[in-house]
């Protein structure tokens, strides 16, 4: 069969994307990109030290608490010594400890131990938006796969009406006009499946971008029957959403924390006790003498300041503020999700409808195909009846598949709305 230039121009690339599926060695999960993400996210690992720093924070905070034990030794040595400047040499032990009498150092430990805990939501809030992002390019290269194998059908179908074609003008069936159509609407198809081929590509690379994995890879299409059944309602989102979401109990926490600062800041007013007890050995040298001395003591002192110039007052009111901030920040948290359960659940319906609609016209699309190959072939339709068929399914194909994905993306936002994901994605294993 002679080749058109246009065809001629495309086999090289076509060649070329063929031999893409031969170079690709490992074949990964959803559940292998996931663990993947967790180990190497670079935004992960930034969270997780946050915690880390959060807790040596708390690590500092307990040592205010625990006695202080000093080693000391001083030495004196004059070139002529005598009773008024004798040689002296002093050492001892000590434990100190200072606290305010109202718990102020308690108190900066509670709001370390809730720091951490925040510390730990925001880690969660921020491994949940990652791996949204890490399934959305799972089903992307989904999605740009199927649009690829229906590209290929589409060649197959054209390429039979082709040669069908120019059978029928062998015999005088049909004209030359037919065989150009058929030609044009070839070659359109190469290009698209080229372009096809491209998505792929691309949606590999977006993939790979997250996720620390080779150049060459493949993925495993998971059972999707727990996202093609999902069922969810709006009041089920949102309340669910406002009790799970770490958003949320970060928020609530730093709200706890404000409080506790507001106490940590009043501490100030309190006196502070500072106590002391050791054990010192001073040995004395005169000229012609010595002496040494040993003594166990005890030492306690009460401070209060009466006036700083203002500064616990601009602290406690920083405090308040703080608190006013974070009590604001909670109430926007919570609009913020009743707002992106709305929309997600609005997406999921359209989504869920669209795709029911789209199933009755691909199959519509299909049998119309079917009748007008039969027609064609016994000569009740010509060429063109052909290619409207064909682009008719064509478009049905691709508009179901688009419906599909975004249908799939609008579970996934569901699912991260209400704080579910993480689990979703670890039970894909």
């Amino acid at each position: 069969m002679k080749k058109t230039p246009i065809q001629l121009f495309f086999i090289p690339f076509i060649i070329f994307f063929s031999q893409i599926p031969a170079v690709c060695q490992t074949t990964y999960s959803l559940y292998d990109l996931t663990q993947l993400a967790y180990k190497h996210s670079e935004t992960i690992k930034i969270a997780q030290d946050d915690v880390y720093i959060a807790q040596q924070d708390k690590a500092r905070a307990l040592s205010v608490l625990i006695p202080r034990g000093t080693a000391y030794g001083t030495m004196k040595e004059y070139k002529d010594a005598d009773i008024a400047a004798p040689d002296t040499l002093t050492l001892g032990i000590k434990l100190t400890q200072s606290f305010t009498l109202n718990g102020k150092e308690l108190i900066a430990l509670d709001v370390t131990t809730r720091t951490i805990e925040g510390k730990e939501f925001s880690l969660e809030t921020i491994r949940s938006q990652y791996l949204l992002q890490v399934a959305q390019a799972y089903y992307n290269i989904l999605s740009a796969q199927r649009y690829l194998e229906i590209s290929q059908s589409d060649v197959n179908r054209l390429t039979t009406h082709r040669d069908a074609v120019k059978e029928k003008l062998s015999v005088g069936n049909v004209t030359k006009t037919d065989l150009y159509r058929a030609e044009a609407e070839l070659s359109k198809s190469l290009t698209d499946l080229v372009r096809a081929e491209n998505r792929v590509l691309k949606s590999k690379a977006g993939l790979h971008n997250l996720v620390e994995i080779e150049d060459d890879f493949n993925i495993q299409k998971e059972d999707i029957s727990g996202i093609e059944n999902y069922q969810s309602s709006l009041e089920d989102i949102q309340t669910y959403a406002l009790k799970n979401r770490t958003e949320i109990k970060e928020a609530k926490k730093n709200l706890e924390i404000a409080e506790k600062t507001i106490k940590f800041e009043k501490s100030d007013y309190w006196p502070t006790l500072s106590l002391e007890a050791g054990y010192k050995e001073v040995d004395i040298k005169y000229n012609s003498s010595s002496m040494d001395t040993e003594d166990v003591y005890f030492t306690g002192e009460l401070v209060f300041a009466f006036y700083d110039g203002g500064l616990r007052r601009a602290e406690i009111r920083q405090a308040l503020a703080g608190q006013r901030k974070a009590k604001n920040a909670l109430t926007l948290q919570e609009k913020t999700i009743i707002l992106d359960s709305k929309i997600s659940f609005l997406d999921y319906k359209t989504a869920q409808s669209a795709l029911l609609n789209l199933q009755d016209e691909l199959k519509f699309a299909q049998e119309n195909y079917n009748a007008v190959q039969m027609q064609f072939k016994y000569g009740m339709a010509d060429s063109i009846d052909m290619m409207d068929a064909n682009t008719l399914l064509v478009t049905a194909q691709r508009r179901i598949l688009d419906a599909k994905y975004i249908y799939y993306l609008s579970v996934l936002k569901i699912l991260y709305t209400k704080g579910d994901l993480i689990s979703f994605l670890f039970n894909q294993a």
